[in-house]
């Protein structure tokens, strides 16, 4: 019996030791049929209010010859017990077959040590799938933390760039008119400049608390035409042009947030290339879709057949919308942008 379960070639599997036993005991005992149900626990994660605890794995084995001379009858199955816990059922054909395993003590006794030995490598080789698995699991959770931590980083980053950059800017134009001023003992003039310095530093710390507890929270809550009012009509070089129809209209999530964006990206642009110059900002709703455009009077540049503000026009992009820049050397710049509805 030994011989025939740990006497196999190579490495072979529980299932295949289940078999081997299942055929040596039905030899030993001129059994037409061996069947071994083994009890296995049910795997991890199950039903805690099942009605059962267990899973029956079978190994069948016929005698040769005798496949359809097999009568079907309800033998009572032969259990094999480790103290309380169940191994397995026998059930053994014909009967005469199953008793003589009943009163052969040392083939029962080899049989129950055999049984608890396929048992416990079929439950170690569960774990072992369990753990692989778990472990794969761990390494694709880790892998999608490791993406969304990078996203969430990017993120951060674009949002200071869109959220916090104009405002620096301004910040610079305000202190420089105030040191003109100064310069040219106009003690007034500078003043002035001075309360203009100080609403743009409360504005910024605002700005950088936004962005540090969410950069889009005035969008969701106020719609595109206050958020955008909210963060432009403090710049006194800055122009709101917005179409009336859009008081109160809203866009998808996901579509007004790439036009705010792109508005205060294209603004802020505007202040650091163009310092001092006027800009305007035109918002327009059709039923094709939302438009905008950011004009300046500064200097321009030659795009020489280049499309600048790549960052910009893949924003846009992502919503199916498109970008347009027009500049050229004392001409000032026009950024414009569409998004299809």
């Amino acid at each position: 019996m030994v011989d025939a379960v740990h006497g196999l070639p190579g490495r072979p599997l529980p299932g295949v030791q289940a078999e081997a036993l299942a055929r040596a005991l039905g030899g030993c005992l001129e059994a037409a049929t061996v069947t071994i149900a083994l009890w296995l626990p049910l795997p991890a994660g199950h039903d805690a209010d099942a009605p059962v605890e267990h899973t029956v794995q079978e190994y069948r084995w016929t005698a040769t010859g005798t496949e359809a001379a097999v009568p079907v009858t309800e033998a009572a199955p032969v259990r094999l017990c480790d103290g309380e816990q169940v191994l397995a059922d026998l059930v053994i054909e014909p009967p005469a077959a199953a008793e003589r395993l009943r009163r052969w003590p040392e083939l029962h006794a080899v049989t129950r040590l055999l049984v608890s030995d396929i048992q416990a490598q079929l439950i170690t080789g569960g774990a072992e799938r369990l753990i692989g698995q778990s472990a794969l699991l761990l390494a694709d959770t880790r892998l999608r933390a490791a993406g969304e931590m990078e996203r969430q980083w990017y993120q951060l980053e674009r949002d200071l760039h869109d959220g916090a950059q104009h405002h620096m800017v301004a910040l610079q134009m305000s202190l420089a008119m105030v040191e003109h001023q100064l310069d040219a003992g106009n003690a007034a003039e500078a003043g002035k400049h001075l309360d203009r310095l100080r609403e743009l530093l409360a504005s910024t710390e605002e700005v950088l608390h936004t962005t540090a507890t969410g950069l889009l929270a005035p969008l969701a809550d106020h719609g595109l035409v206050t958020a955008l009012a909210a963060r432009l009509d403090t710049l006194d070089t800055v122009t709101l042009d917005i179409d009336p129809g859009l008081t109160g209209h809203r866009y998808p999530p996901e579509v007004e947030a790439a036009v705010y964006l792109a508005c205060l990206e294209a603004v802020s642009n505007a202040h650091k290339h163009a310092p001092g110059a006027a800009v305007t900002l035109t918002l327009r709703t059709s039923p094709g879709g939302l438009s905008f455009e950011v004009a300046d009077t500064g200097p321009g540049f030659d795009t020489d057949g280049r499309m600048p503000l790549r960052q910009l026009a893949a924003r846009l992009a992502s919503v199916d919308g498109t970008l347009t820049v027009r500049s050229s050397p004392n001409t000032g710049t026009r950024v414009s942008g569409f998004v299809a509805i």
